[in-house]
């Protein structure tokens, strides 16, 4: 079976690899203090409420076949979508198109459609910028890697944060809270790698563990506190700024992104409630509950901001994997439950 990689930041040891197979997950909250995960149960109706009776139904069909389809040979995923006549479908992810011949066109009255993804791999502004904006390279200092500052986020109190991924934040759990991050990434730095380079722009304050093997994940996220004297914004590179209000991503919704690598891209949500098999450094993780778009990224472009193409800039989701054909990304509002944030947009 061919490999789906994350969205991973740009690193001297080559992309990480993935397995992509699409559905629903589970987050849990880390850093100091890490809360329970949800059950698969309480995400899918938290999830069906945004949609209407059709798209529920096929969702539910969708969750009760994903197994089955998933011992296909071939198959790597699946998610709901709408056809072009407007009924909501079941879509079938898969490594190339001569696996379609072996999967079924109905799936319990609902019609099928097969899309041959390929490989999805681990994920261009990647100078130094003051004051620092979303959408240019950043991420650990103990990593010889670059990944992108999705958006600022604030909690209540005011205390604002660097938004990206664990696996550009956080190393792939493998972080201690307080670890330095740095714009540029080090992999952008000069001379490159280079530790001692002074950009040191915040400190890694909370990550949700990614948990390997069959158990659910819901995002691969990261804060980070962003130090007192740093100068930065909350609007982007690319010239716009996030809206506070989040949108619920719907097939066909106009997006964009700004991000390290390939800067200012547009595209469309093309999937619904989909479930991907992971493949890190570390192992495969299940992630459930995610959001399929059009190709609008490369690697490095890890953390971006998804947003709505429709001049509200609403937040859709927080991108972390792709391939030559589609990108994957978390659900905003799962991200941002997870540390009880709103997004800046002032």
């Amino acid at each position: 079976m061919k490999r789906f990689l994350t969205r991973s930041p740009l690193s001297l040891r080559g992309l990480m690899v993935i397995v992509v197979a699409l559905t629903i997950s589970l987050w849990m909250s880390c850093g100091d203090d890490y809360q329970a995960p949800v059950s698969p149960q309480e995400s899918q109706e938290s999830i069906e409420l945004e949609y209407g009776p059709e798209v529920q139904a096929v969702m539910a069909i969708q969750n009760r076949n994903t197994d089955n389809m998933l011992k296909i040979k071939g198959v790597v995923g699946t998610a709901t979508t709408i056809l072009p006549d407007g009924r909501a479908a079941v879509k079938i992810l898969t490594e190339d198109a001569q696996v379609h011949k072996r999967l079924p066109k109905i799936l319990d009255g609902v019609p099928v459609v097969a899309e041959a993804v390929g490989i999805i791999r681990a994920l261009s502004f990647t100078g130094k910028y003051t004051p620092v904006p979303a959408g240019v390279s950043m991420g650990n200092r103990n990593e010889c890697s670059a990944g992108t500052n999705g958006c600022v986020v604030q909690k209540s109190n005011g205390t604002k944060y660097f938004l990206s991924n664990n696996h550009v934040f956080a190393r792939q759990n493998a972080a201690a809270i307080g670890e330095d991050i740095v714009q540029p990434g080090l992999f952008d730095s000069q001379p490159q790698c280079d530790p001692n380079f002074p950009n040191h722009v915040a400190d890694l304050s909370s990550f949700v563990r990614i948990r390997f093997g069959f158990a659910s994940n819901r995002v691969d996220a990261a804060i980070a506190q962003i130090r007192s004297g740093v100068s930065f914004t909350c609007g982007t590179i690319c010239g716009y700024t996030p809206s506070n209000t989040t949108a619920t991503a719907t097939v066909g919704m106009a997006v964009k992104k700004c991000g390290r690598t390939t800067e200012l891209t547009t595209g469309t949500v093309t999937g619904i409630n989909v479930t991907v098999f992971v493949q890190y450094n570390g192992g495969i993780a299940r992630f459930v509950s995610q959001i399929q778009f059009s190709n609008i990224s490369s690697p490095g472009d890890s953390g971006s901001l998804i947003v709505t193409n429709d001049g509200t800039n609403r937040p859709v989701a927080l991108l972390f994997a792709g391939s030559s054909s589609s990108t994957i990304g978390n659900r905003i509002n799962d991200v941002l439950s997870a540390f009880s944030v709103t997004i800046c947009n002032n």
